[in-house]
């Protein structure tokens, strides 16, 4: 690879990074916190707003994503998305009203799960056929990183402000260091005229509808990106819940503090680090599927481990969930291009992304509703909840055994 290929790459990875603030400081840790722990608002409202934001863009997603691939402009709506999700992550730090404070959080998350699309079809244009899993695990280890400097950030202002003075940073960040990738990184049919109209019409969203139903029900040749759909969304009710309500239950069964939270999350972080430069290498090399199965193994382990852990065996479970969860993301974004053809990339991603959302409405949702009935129970309750998910991931083990084995297109 040149220089230019390199620096594309590194433009590239370091949107990971950027969206990583959000994903951490908002969705994972610091919102919920302050919703739930400050404000006093039960589990299931975070929920609920998490679950009818990914809904929203669940059914808007494959066709945004194949309207990109129509005009080969993923690049304008990964800036429009993008800078929704800015804004109002912003506008977080400027409101006291709880509902007010779940609607803006809900259009964030839209705004930023949306862009994700777009940003990861756009890894076509900068990666090689053959080194499809390392450069996608160069991105997720930008993010990881990205997560460590928003941990390192963001700890002083918890002990001297609270959790809601992390909100403006947190957009500031996510908009500071996703300018590389929203200037340089371009469509390759950047500059070509789009082979369809760009105003759409009755006739393009009928075509739209006949390509999605062609893809989803009726063609042979893309057999193996419905059973990988079908495995991701098990596989990714267990990952929704981890990273939604991972600093609750560490609070709620292990007692950890707020400090103790954030040195938690720091070193699952390193684990994940290794888990996304690592996975790639080896899903390069031994194919995605291989690879895909090892890492639903992983999670396995992690959700029976933490379920029965107590301190100091948390931290081994720390950096078996920080492994699992940085390999997961790597290995799917591979796999995903390597079952279709490289123009149906934004239709692919909105599949998965589709995917993805209904996975992140419904698996916070049954998290809610096991804590609903168990929560009685105290720190048993939620050990309960977790291991509930198990039979999510046998479930998507056996879906995923009937996708291809592949390796790279080459």
């Amino acid at each position: 690879m040149n220089k230019k290929s390199n620096f594309l790459i590194l433009s590239w990875a370091m949107y990971d990074m950027a969206n990583q603030f959000f994903a951490l400081n908002i969705v994972s840790l610091y919102f919920v916190r302050w919703i739930t722990l400050e404000k006093g608002a039960p589990e299931i409202f975070y929920s609920i707003a998490f679950g009818l934001s990914t809904i929203l863009i669940a059914l808007l997603a494959p066709i945004l994503g194949t309207i990109a691939d129509i005009r080969h402009r993923h690049r304008h709506f990964l800036i429009f998305f993008t800078m929704l999700s800015v804004i109002f992550t912003i506008c977080l730090a400027f409101t006291e009203d709880i509902f007010m404070a779940l609607l803006f959080f809900a259009i964030a998350n839209i705004g930023c799960q949306t862009a994700v699309i777009f940003y990861n079809a756009l890894m076509l244009t900068i990666s090689p056929d053959r080194r499809k899993g390392l450069v996608s695990g160069l991105g997720k280890m930008f993010g990881y990183f990205g997560a460590i400097i928003a941990l390192i950030f963001t700890k002083p202002i918890i002990i001297r402000q609270g959790y809601q003075a992390t909100f403006f940073l947190t957009g500031c960040l996510f908009f500071l260091f996703s300018l590389p990738c929203l200037i340089f990184v371009k469509d390759k049919s950047a500059y070509t005229k789009p082979v369809m109209p760009a105003l759409l019409n009755k006739k393009l969203i009928v075509d739209l509808f006949r390509r999605l139903r062609t893809t989803l029900f009726t063609s042979k040749q893309y057999s193996g990106l419905r059973e990988f759909l079908k495995a991701a969304f098990f596989g990714l009710c267990v990952v929704n819940v981890t990273m939604l309500f991972m600093s609750i239950y560490v609070t709620k069964v292990f007692g950890l503090n707020d400090i103790e939270i954030i040195n938690f999350v720091a070193f699952a972080t390193i684990f994940a680090i290794i888990g996304s430069i690592g996975s790639g290498v080896v899903s390069d090399w031994i194919g995605y599927k291989r690879t895909m199965m090892g890492i639903f193994s992983f999670w396995i382990l992690c959700l029976f481990g933490a379920a029965l852990a107590i301190p100091p065996f948390h931290w081994m479970i720390g950096a078996l969930a920080g492994i699992s969860l940085g390999s997961t993301w790597v290995v799917s974004r591979a796999l995903v291009i390597s079952v279709v053809p490289r123009e149906m990339a934004g239709e692919a991603f909105g599949l998965f992304n589709l995917v993805g959302y209904l996975s992140a409405a419904v698996g916070p949702i049954v998290w809610g509703l096991l804590l609903l009935a168990m929560g009685h129970l105290g720190a048993l309750g939620y050990r309960l909840a977790l291991m509930s998910f198990i039979p999510f991931l046998i479930v998507g083990s056996i879906f995923l055994l009937r996708v291809p084995n592949i390796k790279s297109n080459a």
